[in-house]
């Protein structure tokens, strides 16, 4: 296994996370400038991911609540490493229900400290459909401040 693949497990702090075009550069912060994130991936192979918005009010309603659960990204599996920068997790947990029982495919760039994840191309509601691609940056947790 490569160094740059060990130093993938571990625990791992949200410090940003955005959609961009790839065509244009533009880029949208769907879950706002800060956003909060948590991602656990473990030397057995087992990955557990919550990611929320920045700004999440105290829900006062259901239609609040419903809200809320609808911008959370949430899922859980096992993963495979793919070399030399490729990971596909074979998600058994989700908020995304249609998610259960898929292979999430990600790449990642990791520099110790530093993980960043992008998602493959895909088109997104949010951006007009353009094709875009998702990315998530991480800081290692026992450096996150």
């Amino acid at each position: 296994m490569a160094t740059d693949q060990i130093d993938l497990f571990g625990v791992w702090k949200l410090r940003a996370f955005y959609i961009e075009n790839p065509e244009t550069g533009e880029r949208f912060e769907p879950m706002g400038a800060a956003p909060r994130g948590a991602l656990i991936m473990h030397p057995g192979g087992r990955m557990m991911t919550v990611v929320t918005p920045s700004e999440q009010p105290i829900p006062k309603t259901q239609a609040d609540e419903a809200a809320a659960f609808q911008k959370m990204i949430a899922y859980s599996g096992q993963f495979r490493l793919e070399p030399p920068d490729r990971f596909v997790t074979t998600v058994d947990v989700a908020r995304q229900q249609p998610w259960v029982g898929t292979e999430q495919a990600r790449t990642y760039k990791c520099d110790g400290h530093t993980l960043d994840i992008i998602t493959a191309q895909g088109r997104v509601p949010l951006t007009g459909n353009a094709l875009v691609i998702g990315v998530l940056s991480w800081v290692r947790e026992s450096t996150a401040a």
